[in-house]
């Protein structure tokens, strides 16, 4: 009997909550209060935010993990996304066996919450470190000098023209398909490989933008990705940039030159279509100063079609035929694979952008036309 109410006491004095089990059971929710106290401090804070955060946490993290997965030519998140399914699957069936065969249910059932929610407490804040404390950072109109204020539509035509007859120049260098499109003469990983070439250019110029050596990575399944509507997508987690090349050859280099400027710590879409626009057409590949010329046209005449159509027609009137082909593919491939899927896609990403305090959402990739105007603007003014 003495020794039944000893064991009671001591199971007792396990059950009791004492300031050392409480810190040990609730270690797992720090990283989730950090992230929580960046999401909600560093917007009131750019300028610490753009030194120790973007500049500092966000490149100590970022440089050897991009280093490490740059190693490996395959979509490590490709293949974190075919297996997420199966792993969910197994771990869900494991709980169940455990929960089955376990004395004390309760106990179990505590122990895989715990497990999920230091996962997630962990997720969030490697998110904030590695991209999401981006989105508070000093903007690229600041540290880049440039006046993004709105400019008349007759300089918005001035540029449309302008960069039509880049692209225009650019296409005589490049080989044709069959259809008389731009294709690439290399294999997908050399052309991939050229990303770095016009950043590395903008770096001396603007060092903030330095990163390490990062692989553009090729998704083996990108015709079912393309369904989603998404021709690239940056993963944190493991610094890795992902390229959709399904996707027409004129949009690749401009697709991978946008993933890179997330790995180079920006989070703005805007802002990462002004770097690709910026890079491609630094680069020493006429593929990609091509590319970055005519998207850059595209973004700017679709500005110019909204505000006057009669100057949207002028400016469409200096594009090539060879260049027209080339628009011609790429709204073909994208109305090829519109669908619900895409609808949903679309939907989750326009609500994440928006929940990261961007309220145009999915919109905002097209605020893209006022850097580019503040750059033209600025080139005229300092005579350059």
């Amino acid at each position: 009997h003495q020794m039944r109410v000893e064991k009671s006491t001591e199971a007792r004095n396990k059950q009791r909550l004492t300031p050392r089990r409480v810190l040990k059971a609730a270690w797992i929710f720090i990283p989730l209060i950090l992230a929580a106290a960046m999401y909600f401090l560093l917007p009131m804070f750019p300028e610490f935010t753009e030194y120790a955060v973007s500049r500092g946490l966000f490149k100590a993290f970022t440089v050897p993990v991009g280093f490490v997965t740059s190693l490996i030519p395959l979509s490590l998140t490709e293949i974190c996304a075919v297996l997420a399914v199966p792993a969910v699957i197994a771990l869900v069936v494991i709980f169940a066996v455990r929960m089955k065969r376990s004395s004390s249910r309760k106990r179990t059932a505590l122990k895989a919450g715990r497990f999920l929610a230091g996962f997630l407490s962990f997720a969030a804040f490697i998110y904030m470190t590695a991209h999401g404390a981006n989105y508070y950072r000093l903007s690229l109109e600041s540290l880049m000098e440039l006046d993004a204020s709105p400019k008349p539509a007759e300089f918005l035509l001035a540029v449309c023209k302008d960069l039509a007859a880049h692209a225009a120049q650019e296409r005589e260098y490049l080989a044709e398909d069959e259809n008389g499109c731009v294709q690439f003469t290399e294999d997908i990983y050399t052309e991939l490989s050229r990303t770095g070439s016009g950043y590395e250019a903008l770096t001396e110029e603007y060092p903030f933008i330095w990163t390490s050596i990062g692989r553009q990575k090729p998704v083996q399944l990108s015709y079912y990705w393309s369904y989603t509507g998404i021709t690239g997508m940056y993963f944190p987690f493991l610094a890795e940039c992902n390229v959709n090349i399904e996707q027409p050859d004129l949009s690749i280099p401009f697709t991978a030159s946008h993933e890179s400027a997330h790995s180079r710590g920006i989070a703005f879409e805007n802002e990462c279509n002004f770097l690709a626009y910026l890079s491609c057409i630094n680069s020493e590949y006429p593929e990609f100063r091509y590319s970055g010329y005519m998207n850059a046209f595209k973004f700017c005449s679709n500005s110019l079609y909204a505000c006057d159509k009669d100057m949207w027609r002028e400016a469409y009137e200096c594009t090539t035929d060879g260049m027209r082909r080339d628009f011609t593919a790429e709204n073909e491939y994208i109305d090829s694979f519109k669908g619900e899927v895409q609808t949903a896609s679309t939907a989750v990403n326009d609500g994440f952008i928006k929940a990261q305090g961007v309220s145009d959402g999915t919109r905002s990739y097209g605020r893209v036309t006022d850097l580019i105007l503040a750059h033209y603007y600025k080139a005229l003014t300092e005579g350059t």
